[in-house]
């Protein structure tokens, strides 16, 4: 008579499992603040290429309706120049052409209280540049959004001039 081997068991105990969890809360934990900044960061690069596709897309529309007589405007949502995290819409009259939602935590961006283009695709009343900054929480990165009277936008990975 032979003895059949016994089964070996499969699977995790609990203190494996307990040890498993309290290394990846440790590294997790390490992970978070660089996980943050690089957050922020893609924020702030999301919210310069909205704002460079929405003043492009407002000189554009204010080119193709070039025998409009009311304006192209871009202002923020909020109405406040010191707000435009809280996004923004380009409206040729009471009709509104595009529309962009809040930026999101850790950017802060500000800008002129609105730019218009007139029907030739300048800006509007300009004789300075416009320009739009954004900073991340820790306020060191920048980048500026310059839109000089002839309605071409340029951004720049640097904070904006003052």
């Amino acid at each position: 008579m032979t003895i059949a081997p016994r089964p070996s068991n499969a699977g995790f105990t609990l203190i494996e499992l307990m040890v498993t969890v309290a290394l990846l809360a440790v590294v997790m934990s390490l992970a978070a603040p660089s996980f943050q900044s690089l957050l922020e960061t893609q924020r702030m690069r999301a919210a310069a290429f909205d704002l460079m596709a929405d003043l492009t897309l407002a000189r554009n529309e204010a080119l193709k309706r070039g025998s409009i007589t009311t304006p192209v405007t871009l202002r923020p949502a909020s109405g406040d120049a010191a707000h435009w995290e809280s996004g923004w819409s380009v409206t040729v009259g009471t009709e509104v052409v595009a529309k962009k939602n809040p930026v999101g935590n850790g950017v802060t961006f500000s800008g002129p209280a609105s730019v218009t283009f007139d029907r030739n695709g300048r800006v509007s009343s300009a004789t300075t540049v416009a320009r739009f900054s954004l900073t991340n929480s820790s306020a060191t990165r920048n980048r500026c959004i310059s839109l000089d009277p002839s309605g071409r936008p340029k951004s720049t990975t640097t904070a904006c001039p003052t």
